[in-house]
């Protein structure tokens, strides 16, 4: 896979009317690396309307769901916008400075961006003060053409219209009879843009002004402790300090929490207990 070129996504964000085939596989290719690119989708809606109208439906839904407007994803692929000239003057003037540009971008879409844009593949030889010594065609002084317009005659103007009207009524294309594939296609179409038309939104889940907000209790969730720390540490703790019996407590529930060590508890409560009869 070609990697995506930033002059290359360049020119097709400014220029989406100029996708090609070949720029649809290698969109699906960079969304396969970017997949959360909304631009990237946009695109690829806007490619697949112009190059697969069979298979639009998908693409579109992909990108209304990664686009933040509906209404501009469905206005680029309608052809509603008017898109800006500004990211195209600004590579116009790098190459008017002289900046040189790469010569691994061999792209189709680049080697299209060039040869629209008049950028070729070299530079003006000629110094910005030679060019403005070179005369201007427009300033040669010639004689200009005088042309004496010829009278028309009004009944022959009108005869050689409606011959025409007649002609284009004649040779007018019939309209194709819609199959029931395209009509399916036209009505998930229609739904699609009424959708993104309507854009709703998913509201949140209101309780019933009649019934009344139950606040839960979330002391039911914490289950009560038995008083301190039940571990180990904590009984040996208390042993040291002569608190016996509240050591034997706590080993005791230990006991109760890990029945593994239950016999190991036990020899513990039994040398506390020993060392309390000692005593």
């Amino acid at each position: 896979m070609l990697a995506l070129d930033k002059e290359t996504f360049s020119y097709w964000v400014t220029h989406p009317e100029d996708l090609t085939p070949t720029d649809l596989v290698q969109l699906q290719e960079s969304l396969s690396t970017y997949p959360y690119c909304q631009s990237l989708h946009t695109l690829l809606a806007k490619a697949a309307s112009v190059h697969q109208r069979s298979q639009t439906v998908p693409y579109v839904r992909q990108a209304a769901a990664h686009a933040l407007s509906r209404n501009a994803l469905r206005k680029l692929i309608d052809n509603e916008f008017q898109w800006s000239e500004n990211l195209l003057t600004k590579l116009n003037e790098l190459s008017a400075r002289h900046v040189p540009i790469p010569d691994d971008y061999q792209q189709e879409s680049y080697a299209l961006f060039k040869s629209k844009t008049g950028l070729g593949s070299g530079f003006p030889k000629l110094s910005l003060l030679q060019w403005a010594n070179q005369p201007d065609q427009n300033d040669v002084l010639t004689e200009p053409i005088v042309t004496i317009p010829t009278p028309e005659d009004p009944t022959l103007t009108e005869k050689n219209l409606q011959n025409d009207l007649v002609q284009i009524v004649e040779t007018a294309p019939a309209l194709p009879v819609p199959t029931p594939e395209d009509i399916e296609r036209q009505r998930q179409l229609d739904l699609i843009e009424s959708f993104i038309k309507n854009e709703p939104r998913i509201s949140p889940i209101k309780a019933k002004p009649t019934e009344p907000l139950e606040q839960e209790d979330l002391t039911k969730r914490s289950k009560p402790t038995g008083g301190g720390f039940v571990t180990e540490s904590f009984a040996k703790i208390l042993a040291k300090q002569g608190k016996v019996d509240k050591a034997i407590e706590i080993y005791k529930q230990l006991m109760v929490k890990s029945p593994e060590k239950k016999a190991y508890f036990a020899a513990k409560i039994s040398e506390l207990k020993g060392d309390l009869s000692d005593s």
